[in-house]
């Protein structure tokens, strides 16, 4: 038996079988899925609730969508770090967080804004830009919402972690305006019926549902108030307590009048919370149960409905107003949670659905019939049309639809075809409903994606963007790219920010994901326990990378070498290396602690130093990861959750806790690499830390992601800084720094991405980008080909100087090239780093100087000389899904299978700016092609040398062979002479952008053409500007234009022999149109301007 640990993230399986097994013969197992409300129970401690979900999940398919292994995975990795290793939550401040936030505040001076231009800013997404990968796409999950029945343009949205949303547009743009609360959730929106700006919500901790009150406002949301209903006047909030609320309700007609269900029972207020009681439910034992669901009769004020999900079997009725319920009967055979839906098209009908059926009462909810069962696992969405009772919405992982007053239900959405055509089929909305309703016979519904509704009874969807509310675990980031970031998300797998827009890259649970340094097209994402996907061409395509039986973390750690920047590590309880990105992987060694890796570290300036791990254990590698020793030492036994190196000196180490314990033992450091410890929690108090970082910066200073917010200190200083300037008060997963553009990003829950400038550094120079002639590859750059250094660079000022410095050694990078500024905020070098031998490793970094002498400098990026040879990438075509035939110009060749395909003793011409076709036979049905020519002979294929891309032969074809015939153009300027032309075929998806990768099944196949001039276009010009005839080949007509205006144009037209056809004169303007009615053939075009004139080859087909 194992337990299995989790941290940002990174998860660990420790073998705790001697303690499950004492809570196994100590713990009474009440039902099959028991552990699910275990969970909100603090007085169960968490090695109980482990026992019990593991007994569960023994006896199902935990791998099966909607199994629950992920909610109790995604659970663990947020509780298990903050009450380990007793597991104790008995004792625990439920508001333990806000509480340590408010006394950094209260005791702390604040940051003064004045230091800084804007703050934090917030990346998003806001929107669902650019699918490729990806197939359940979403924004984040939304908890609640209100829609104005009387003003269409107005909707309030609650997510989960991140606040309140309004818009009063329709849609068009939101507005969070709860961020700066002390709690990130709303789970329930109440709108007065009488004031669509008299909001109230409940606000509450986003991971464990414990209240922080409700609040109120009375301006449409912008802002807010809390009210006296709060935990304090309450007397909630006692040690080991999750109080929490579940559902506000206005009345719909008696003003003023407010009902809220609870985990400590159903309130009443006449005087919109202000006062309340305690309604009287059932019999006295009743009254504090957990009251889930509200409901009011549509005609009658008196009758009000509730359920709670202790109780199975009956529903609460109320004749009074709420001042009393009763029990109705039995539900008979229902024994999962209840959801209630009311209907004006029935005024005395009550519907109920569970996991177990659908109920209907026709007498005000005395007594139920069973409609149906319809087998669905009712995960909260249930609801009946206010207008027409036939139509009724269910949902569970998807929703379905009733025609038929809910005698037959039929599937509606379908979660997994959110990809690039999520928005336009109708049918997706993201999978798990959690909440529906009708109203004016309009269907909503509230996903881990979306908000959605529905016009038609949920036939087809319209989705609801604009909210900046994804749950971030990870992020990494490009240091050569400013724009470029990949992170993972809960339930909305990994996605990637570019310069133009989001790229939703792939779907699960994203995790942990990084970016080659300098080459930024290069990326690996993750998803839970370490599976891998990695992309090189910036996200478009992509395949999966893992060590063969690879079993990691909930998020297991990825990392590359500092030093060798095509080396990446991945972690398990083994370490593995991969010295090309991940298409093979060595073993290294495992480190001697039991269990999987949680957290690492590599040294900046020495990668044979790493530090892992596990638990309380932190162990420290000196040969690269092959073997381990403990470092220890008299570090607390409490849970690590970060691990950093300091970049300026490999002896520094800062490790960080996030345990819920009043201790001050939340940040330790080490100079030593481990040899001794310092707490330097200082005046950081007990506030749980989640990530760390430290700059390059000549202060080293120390960045914390927290609970809520984020905290940074130099590392001469002792107390610890508040650097929250607009960011919103959140829990910060990760933190990463851009060394050149100065920058801090921050994965938050709830809030998407965001970054802000280093400490001191906001008016330095931003190097944005930075890239050398040919990005590394596994075949570039190669032996004898110049590598310039092009920087773009932004600064208020004038640039002073910048520069590059470069070595072959990896101690020191010591030799200087100046940079000149070619246009605008571009800069290059004035000569290229000289040409190195075959393997030599070359180091560099890219200096700005300001006027000020503010400097800025870039990470360290490296390449590797590459030999100039040819890849060979062979592939799987053994079901003939490969090459059959390639046909171009003269070359003819019918092939078998050879997996790669040397035909270069094939050749054909080509010209210049000529139209031609490559008629393919492919196996196997859909066949995806792509060809290249490698115009500039470096052997690299690259995307401007790409003349076929990704053309589908057979789309959606499952077997068979197919011919078909491909147009594809040679530019004018081509280079003359022989280039070798590379088609690669790949079965049922795109071929890779890298002309070098091996797919699973497909065929490479190389020929020659010689490219030669043109028999068309230009022979002579001595125009200003080159003249342009188009089309050319013609039909007849066809155009000419000369640039600019010309006075006295003399056009003449002849036919091969100089005979003249056409002729025109003294003409004037730009563009000219002509007609060739002779036969087919070749004619020349004489085109005069005084002293100016061009003669151009015209074809006529």
């Amino acid at each position: 038996m194992f337990i299995i640990l989790l941290n940002c993230g990174k998860i660990t399986v420790l073998n705790k079988s001697l303690l499950i097994i004492l809570f196994l013969f100590s713990f009474n197992f009440l039902s099959a899925q028991q552990w699910k409300q275990m969970i909100n129970d603090p007085s169960i401690n968490v090695y109980e609730v482990v026992a019990e979900a593991e007994s569960y999940f023994q006896n199902i398919n935990k791998n099966a969508k909607g199994s629950g292994w992920k909610k109790y995975q995604r659970w663990l990795y947020e509780n298990e770090p903050k009450f380990y290793p007793s597991g104790d939550r008995s004792n625990v401040d439920p508001y333990f967080v806000s509480k340590e936030f408010k006394n950094f505040l209260k005791n702390n001076s604040k940051q003064e804004k004045s230091l800084f231009d804007n703050g934090w800013e917030e990346l998003g997404p806001y929107y669902i830009e650019q699918v490729t990968g990806h197939y359940a796409v979403g924004l984040g999950r939304v908890e609640s919402f209100y829609s104005d029945p009387n003003d269409s343009n107005r909707i309030y949205l609650g997510s989960r972690s991140g606040g309140f949303w309004r818009t009063v547009d329709g849609g068009d743009s939101w507005t969070n305006t709860t961020d700066f609360l002390y709690a990130a959730g709303v789970n329930t929106i109440a709108v007065s019926p009488n004031n669509p700006n008299h909001v109230l919500i409940n606000v509450r901790n986003s991971n464990n549902g414990v209240t922080h009150g409700i609040y109120q406002s009375t301006d449409g949301g912008e802002t807010w108030n809390i009210t006296n209903f709060n935990p304090d006047n309450l007397g909630w909030g006692g040690l080991g307590t999750y109080n929490s609320i579940y559902k506000i309700s206005y009345h719909p007609t008696i003003d003023n009048l407010v009902f809220i269900g609870t985990s400590e029972g159903l309130f009443r207020s006449t005087d919109n919370l202000n006062t309340w009681v305690n309604s009287a439910t059932g019999n006295s034992w009743e009254w504090n149960y957990n009251f889930t669901q509200i409901d009011f009769h549509s005609t009658n004020e008196n009758i009000i409905y509730t359920a709670s999900y202790e109780v199975d079997s009956k529903i609460y009725i109320s004749n009074d107003a709420g001042l009393t319920f009763s029990g109705s009967n039995t539900i008979s055979g229902n024994s999962s949670n209840i959801k209630l839906s009311v209907s004006a098209a029935c005024t005395d009908c009550i519907y109920v659905g569970s996991s177990d059926g659908i109920w209907k009462s026709t007498d005000n909810g005395q007594n139920f019939t069973l409609i149906s069962n319809p087998g669905i696992s009712n995960y909260g969405a249930f609801a009946v049309s206010d207008v027409d009772t036939n139509y009724m919405l269910f949902g569970d992982i998807d929703t379905h639809r009733s025609t038929d007053g809910g005698a037959t239900f039929n599937q509606a959405t379908y979660w997994s075809t959110g990809n690039a055509n999520y928005n336009t089929t109708g049918t997706y909305v993201h999978a798990d409903i959690r909440g529906a309703r009708s109203e004016n016979g309009v269907f909503w519904v509230n996903t881990d994606g979306f908000l959605c509704k529905s016009l038609d009874n949920g036939v087809s969807w319209e989705i609801y963007e604009g909210q900046s509310i994804r749950e971030n675990y990870c992020l990494g980031l490009s240091q050569s790219n400013h724009e470029r970031t990949i992170s993972g998300s809960q339930d909305n797998g990994t996605s990637i920010k570019t310069e133009n827009s989001w790229i939703e890259f792939y779907g699960a649970d994203g995790m942990e994901g990084i970016i080659h340094p300098l080459n930024d097209d290069w990326m690996i994402g993750s998803f839970q326990f370490g599976g891998k996907r990695r992309t090189k061409d910036g996200g478009l395509t992509q395949g999966g990378i893992n060590p063969s039986g690879f079993d990691g973390d909930w998020i297991a750690p990825v990392l590359y070498d500092p030093n060798n920047q095509m080396k990446i590590f991945a972690m398990d309880d083994m370490v593995y290396s991969s010295d090309d990105f991940g298409s093979t992987w060595t073993e290294l060694g495992a480190p001697n602690f039991s269990g999987n890796v949680s957290n690492a570290a590599i040294a900046e300036n020495n990668s044979n130093i790493l530090a892992v791990s596990n638990y309380q254990a932190i162990e420290k590698s000196i040969d690269g990861g092959y073997t381990y020793t403990d470092i220890k030492g008299s570090l607390p036994n409490q849970f690590i959750t970060d691990i950093a190196f300091d970049p300026n000196d490999d002896n520094v180490i800062v490790v960080t806790y996030g345990n819920y314990n009043y201790d001050n033992n939340k940040v330790f450091i080490t100079i030593d690499q481990g040899a001794s410890w310092q707490n330097i929690t200082y005046n950081l108090g007990n506030i749980p830390v989640r990530s760390v970082v430290i700059d390059h910066t000549d202060a080293s200073t120390i960045y914390l992601g927290t609970e809520i917010g984020v905290y940074k200190k130099s590392m001469l200083e002792n107390s610890w800084t508040l650097y929250n300037q607009d960011l919103p008060n959140m829990s910060v997963l990760e933190l990463e720094i851009m060394y050149g553009s100065n920058t801090l990003r921050a994965a938050t829950w709830g809030r998407g991405l965001w970054e802000f400038t280093l400490d001191g550094r906001q008016s330095f120079p931003s190097i944005l980008t930075t890239r050398i002639t040919n990005q590394p590859t596994d075949t570039q750059p190669k032996v004898d080909i110049d590598q310039f250094v092009t920087s773009t660079i932004s600064y208020d000022g004038e640039i002073a100087n910048a520069y590059i410095q470069w070595s072959t050694d990896i101690s020191s990078v010591v030799n200087t090239t100046t940079m000149i500024n070619t246009s605008d905020i571009t800069w290059v070098t004035d000569s290229p780093i000289p040409n190195q031998t075959e393997g030599t490793k070359v180091y560099f970094k890219v200096f700005a100087e300001g006027d000020n002498n503010d400097i800025t400098e870039t990470y360290r990026y490296m390449y590797e000389v590459k030999a100039n040879v040819l890849c060979t990438p062979s592939m799987d075509c053994s079901y003939n899904d490969g090459f059959q035939l390639v046909q171009v110009g003269d070359i003819n060749n019918p092939s078998g299978c050879e997996g790669y395909g040397d035909f270069m003793d094939l050749s054909t011409d080509l010209e210049q700016g000529s139209n031609n076709q490559m008629t393919v036979t492919t196996g196997y049905g859909d066949q995806y092609v792509k060809v290249w020519i490698d115009y500039n002979d470096d052997l690299d294929f690259t995307s401007d040398e790409v003349v076929i891309d990704n053309y589908v032969i057979a789309p959606g074809q499952a077997a068979g062979s197919y011919t078909e015939t491909i147009d594809f153009v040679i530019p004018e300027n081509a280079t003359l002479g022989e280039h070798i032309l590379r088609a690669k075929a790949n079965w049922s998806g795109d071929v890779p952008a890298d002309a070098c990768a091996e797919t699973t099944y497909g065929e490479t196949e190389d020929y020659m053409v010689n490219i030669v001039e043109s028999s068309l276009g230009l022979i002579e010009n001595n125009f200003e500007y080159k003249p342009l005839v188009y089309p050319n080949p013609t039909v007849g007509n066809f155009s000419i234009d000369l640039g600019i205006i010309y006075n006295n144009v003399s056009i003449t037209l002849t036919d091969i022999n100089g005979r003249i056809i056409q002729f025109k004169n003294n003409l004037y303007g730009r563009f000219f149109d002509l007609e060739i009615d002779n036969s087919s053939g070749m004619y020349l075009l004489i085109v005069e301007s005084g002293k100016n004139k061009a003669v151009i080859r015209i074809i006529k087909n």
